[in-house]
């Protein structure tokens, strides 16, 4: 009797992505958004209009980057004048690789993952070395 491996079957994103992603008003300041990520333990928020509609993504990067590097004062700023206003997105049926190809050719840590045209999750750099710890165990 021989002892087979069998290799692991290719796995999606939506496997390793945080489902019903964090959100924050755009007219939050950048104070609230870093104490939202930094109570939630997540490095990135969706940002929300009035509406609930989802108009862009704010970063701990973007947030360091384009708010504190900049002089931005944290309490005052608002989201909005920092975010990425079209975040890159993934859509749920894509690979790891693809995902982490993506996120190279863009310099992002984080991809808004898609079922056709609506927002299901976020997928981040951590959870792409959760994926690969997994695969190669």
């Amino acid at each position: 009797m021989s002892d087979q491996t069998s290799s692991p079957k290719p796995s999606t994103i939506a496997e390793y992505m945080h489902e019903d992603p964090l959100t924050i008003p755009i007219n939050a300041t950048l104070q609230q958004a870093a104490e939202v990520m930094t109570e939630r333990m997540v490095g990135a928020l969706l940002v929300i209009d009035d509406c609930n509609n989802y108009v862009g993504i704010v970063s701990e990067k973007r947030l360091t980057r384009e708010g504190l590097a900049k002089g931005r004062n944290p309490e005052t700023t608002l989201v909005e004048s920092i975010m990425r206003k079209d975040p890159i997105s993934v859509d749920h049926h894509q690979s790891a690789r693809e995902a982490q190809d993506i996120m190279k050719a863009n310099g992002v840590r984080h991809l808004v993952v898609k079922n056709g045209e609506k927002i299901i999750g976020i997928l981040a750099l951590s959870d792409l070395i959760r994926y690969y710890t997994d695969f190669f165990e």
